[in-house]
């Protein structure tokens, strides 16, 4: 034979040598992810006898288990970062996360779990987020897809842990909130109202994503990040503003679920608190509606419903350029309202964690005793308000300090560093 061919001894020898390789330091990412591939074929195939798919459902997952070993070690065998670089431009270059995404359902439910955890590690790794944020910025049909598969029970948790690491980067998020057809964050609000408890609070976590920009781990992302993150939200809520809230206000009337109840409470606080939402709070503090929504909850019997409620209507107290229509509904109930506060200052479990808050509430009450109760014409009744409201002199768009609530030097100092409180749990 020519010195340049092989006899068939030494081509198995060599297959032999490949077999000997793969056994002492496994298969390469380029073979991982080209024989996920192979067994999706063999699955997919509807000619694909029992016995074979069996086998090919039971190799995609020692895959998939070993890739994620690849990325996050096992006890045993130390993560090599050489690889995990390597991997990741095996699957940015190839189609074989896609096609893995559009059959989630099709899959048995560990293949999706441990899809999942590759997925995260991918968008979540400083050394590989790019090559994800790449990859789905190009195929954002497979986000959509996910949520689409939420209120599917066995891939709920998969789905919903692989979107809360895209939608924490600000590239990955601007795609549906720029599209004025993605219906995207209504939806998940959707999916809050799920019967099953559990899945709702995941929904609860994926809005705090979208929303908020938190993560229950540490997110690889700069404080520039963030900060588009967080004027994206913005923007969109002032577009949505109408839709956003009357969604939101659905989980806030009673009779309904408390808990749900003291999780949306939350993320309102939340919303309006957030630097860069500043005229979203000011047109919702000015609203009558949202005061007397917010003081109902102050009444329900839980006592977390009320501390969280209170934290919403501090604000409105706290405000010094109160509407007409705020200080009608606040000056007769006056002396209720303080009392409630009363309660909450003597209350032992919250060991007055309100005392800061109270004293500047306080004030903005007295002060309304020397206010005239205004009289609204029906004409002004039916203007809308806050619609050309001006941020304060000093505000300035590009700080990343937050803008101030008040006017006033004591409530602007106070209410900037202002704490949400919380029942039975840290304060966040």
């Amino acid at each position: 034979p020519n010195l340049g061919s092989y006899t068939p001894g030494q081509a198995s020898s060599r297959g032999k040598m490949t077999s000997v390789r793969r056994m002492v330091f496994g298969k390469t990412p380029a073979e991982y992810v080209g024989s996920c591939g192979r067994c999706l074929d063999a699955i997919l195939d509807e000619k694909t006898e029992d016995k074979k798919a069996e086998r090919a459902f039971a190799k995609l997952e020692r895959n998939l288990k070993e890739m994620a070993v690849m990325l996050y070690g096992d006890g045993e065998r130390v993560v090599d970062p050489a690889k995990i670089v390597k991997l990741s431009r095996e699957l940015k270059g190839s189609d074989t996360v896609e096609r893995l995404v559009m059959d989630i359902g099709k899959l048995d439910f560990e293949i999706p779990k441990t899809l999942a955890r590759i997925l995260s590690f991918w968008l979540h790794d400083r050394r590989t987020c790019n090559d994800a944020i790449s990859y789905f910025s190009t195929r954002f049909k497979l986000i959509d897809h996910l949520l689409d598969n939420f209120e599917h029970p066995e891939v709920t948790l998969p789905c919903a842990e692989v979107i809360k690491e895209a939608l924490a980067h600000p590239q990955l998020l601007k795609i549906p909130l720029e599209d004025e057809k993605n219906t995207l964050v209504l939806k998940v609000l959707g999916y809050i109202g799920l019967k099953d408890v559990a899945y709702a609070l995941e929904a609860f976590r994926m809005l705090d994503v979208i929303i908020n920009c938190k993560l229950a781990k540490d997110q690889n992302l700069s404080d520039d990040m963030r900060k588009e993150h967080l004027k994206l939200v913005s923007k969109w809520l002032e577009s949505n503003y109408d839709a956003f809230w009357k969604a939101v206000h659905s989980f806030l009337e009673p009779p309904g679920s408390h808990l749900l109840m003291e999780q949306m409470l939350k993320h309102v606080y939340q919303i309006l608190k957030t630097d860069w939402n500043y005229y979203i709070m000011m047109k919702y503090i000015n609203d009558p509606k949202n005061l007397t929504r917010v003081m109902r909850l102050l009444r329900v019997q839980n006592k977390k419903i009320q501390v969280m409620a209170f934290n919403v209507f501090k604000i409105f107290v706290a405000n010094p350029q109160k509407s007409d229509k705020i200080i009608e509904i606040l000056k007769p109930n006056q002396g209720q309202i303080m009392q409630f506060f009363k309660v909450l200052a003597a209350d032992d479990e919250l060991d007055g964690k309100f005392e800061d808050d109270l004293e500047v509430l306080y004030e903005q009450l007295k002060k309304l005793e020397q206010t005239k109760t205004p009289t609204i014409s029906v004409a002004e009744e039916s203007m809308p308000r806050q619609e050309s409201m001006e941020a304060p002199k000093d505000f300035d768009s590009t700080r990343k300090t937050k803008p101030p609530i008040a006017t006033e030097a004591n409530v602007k100092a106070k209410l900037q560093h202002s704490k949400t409180v919380t029942v039975g749990g840290n304060n966040t």
